[in-house]
């Protein structure tokens, strides 16, 4: 489509909408559906004009119009919503999107018109679905409640795009994704529980004596994963893809740093798997892969425990 053929080329907030089980209702009574579109027209187009919008067209059972402002898109969505909910059979999606429209000889063109009419798609029955784009328009407004759908490819679009519904006003909410939600407290909880007792072992053991396996180092890390990983899950869920990137940027970071001071500064303080085979060994007692004592350290420690043992024998006489 060339330039000269384009009248006119405007940046909207494009609003798509749709009517739910329409084929269904038109099979079953196509008078009805008739009626139903014709009511939806009487009822949405006063909300459109109150808000400054712009009618552009009507597609079947759906229609399309503009606003110049995201936010009046956004609220006359929402009254829109909550007028028609005491109609029966009148159930509509609506998607918002921001974008280019081009009209030429009163009719509507562009890619964006389309990416709208595949946003509304993802909206609940009764709701209202937003492309990222508005989101970010709209985000700093109190009254106005969003909750995340997820990362959604849309046909004709390289990128996943960000999908999210309003639930203010009492809006229905897209069902949540319970697994990533699972997987993140889970290991968000295991992580810490696991972590903590892991460092927990490491310094109880160093201060009465034991020296630790270098396993443990590993195996705290593993641990901590975990966490790592419930972060990013839940980030997932929130629509937060870009601080679940960090977050793995950042644990390669802890990675990298752990391990140099585990072979440098504080090599001094764990010992190898290797030791259990070398001529050392009998400098040591292992109580395990994780854990090991100075002979004479033990020997000291094994009397202590005969003497408790007997002390205990000679109570219970």
């Amino acid at each position: 489509m060339s330039t000269k053929q384009i009248s006119q080329k405007k940046l909207k907030a494009i609003v798509f909408t749709d009517i739910a089980d329409f084929t269904k209702i038109s099979a079953r009574d196509e008078q009805k559906a008739l009626d139903l579109i014709q009511k939806q027209n009487d009822i949405i187009k006063p909300i459109v004009k109150k808000h400054n919008g712009e009618w552009l067209k009507e597609i079947g059972d759906g229609l399309l119009f503009s606003f110049d402002s995201s936010l009046e898109a956004v609220r006359c969505s929402i009254e829109i919503q909550k007028t028609l909910k005491t109609i029966d059979d009148l159930n509509i999606r609506i998607g918002i999107h921001q974008g280019d429209i081009f009209v030429k000889d009163g009719d509507v063109f562009g890619d964006d018109v389309n990416i709208a009419s595949r946003v509304e798609g993802f909206a609940p029955t009764g709701g209202i679905s937003l492309s990222d784009k508005v989101h970010k328009d709209i985000s700093g407004v109190a009254d106005i409640k969003t909750s995340f759908i997820g990362h959604r490819k849309l046909k004709g679009v390289e990128q996943e795009t960000k999908i999210r519904c309003i639930t203010s006003d009492e809006l229905p909410k897209h069902r949540k994704q319970l697994l990533p939600l699972f997987i993140g407290y889970s290991g968000i909880i295991y992580g810490t529980y696991a972590t903590s007792i892991t460092l927990f072992s490491i310094i109880a053991f160093y201060f009465l004596g034991y020296q630790v396996g270098g396993k443990m180092v590993m195996q705290c890390i593993y641990c901590s994963s975990f966490i790592l990983i419930g972060f990013s899950c839940l980030s997932y869920v929130r629509g937060l893809s870009i601080k679940s990137q960090r977050l793995l940027v950042y644990f390669g970071y802890f990675i990298i740093v752990i391990t140099i001071l585990r072979w440098t500064i504080f090599d001094q303080f764990f010992f190898q798997e290797s030791d259990l085979l070398s001529d050392d060994r009998d400098k040591f007692h292992y109580f395990s892969p994780y854990y090991r004592m100075p002979i004479e350290g033990y020997k000291t420690w094994e009397t202590q425990q005969k003497e408790l043992s007997k002390k205990d024998s000679l109570k219970v006489e």
